[in-house]
């Protein structure tokens, strides 16, 4: 699923050569604050276990360089953004964005970022996004399944969810509304990571949620 940085750089390079105007960059990474730190606490410290999220699959429309977003108004209704490009490969920032927010909330480190991450029990979590939509002045919609076996676990549960936000505006507003959709993904998969028994259906933009 994964490209190397070396051809995503080429394709950016040739994409923007060919384009009429600069290309704008656009990052699903959560913003800094002023002193150039990650909002909201994101840094966790290092625990004495650790958290290995993946992300197996994301749809096969949206693994591409360039925006891609739906207007039912138009035909085609499905545009590729030429001049609006993703800062980095798209499974890429949708795991970092994933593994940093349920990090936080789950008060675990991301055992992909540290040396000695072989050695450290682990909760796994592998997810599967099978929407990712972007509608112009309408809405966002992430669609995703995910397995979590905590350490020591005899098996691993599996969760559903479908999110939904409003999204108004251009492209930034778009991308923001999606960058949110993560977040309350992150935050459904670490609710049912701290505590399995707890009803998070019904949440502010979550449609269905549910685990077995």
């Amino acid at each position: 699923m994964k490209r190397t940085n070396l051809a995503w750089v080429c394709a950016a390079v040739l994409l923007a050569g060919c384009a009429a105007v600069p290309p704008r960059y656009y990052s699903l990474a959560a913003p800094a604050d002023a002193a150039g730190r990650p909002a909201a606490g994101a840094a966790v410290q290092a625990a004495e276990g650790g958290l290995r999220l993946s992300v197996a699959r994301i749809p096969a429309e949206a693994e591409r360089l360039q925006l891609v977003v739906r207007d039912p108004a138009r035909d085609p209704a499905v545009q590729v953004l030429n001049d609006s490009l993703w800062a980095a490969p798209l499974g890429d920032q949708i795991r970092d964005a994933l593994a940093g927010e349920v990090g936080r909330r789950l008060g675990a480190a991301d055992l992909r970022r540290l040396p000695d991450a072989e050695s450290r029990p682990a909760r796994r979590i592998e997810v599967r996004i099978d929407r990712f939509d972007m509608v112009w002045g309408r809405f966002v919609a992430l669609d995703a399944d995910w397995t979590d076996r905590a350490p020591g676990a005899d098996r691993a549960r599996l969760c559903r969810a479908s999110v939904r936000l409003p999204a108004a505006g251009g492209v930034a507003s778009l991308v923001e509304a999606q960058r949110r959709a993560l977040d309350r993904l992150a935050a459904l998969i670490a609710g049912e990571a701290s505590d399995p028994r707890a009803d998070l259906q019904g949440k502010p933009g979550v449609s269905e949620f549910g685990c077995t």
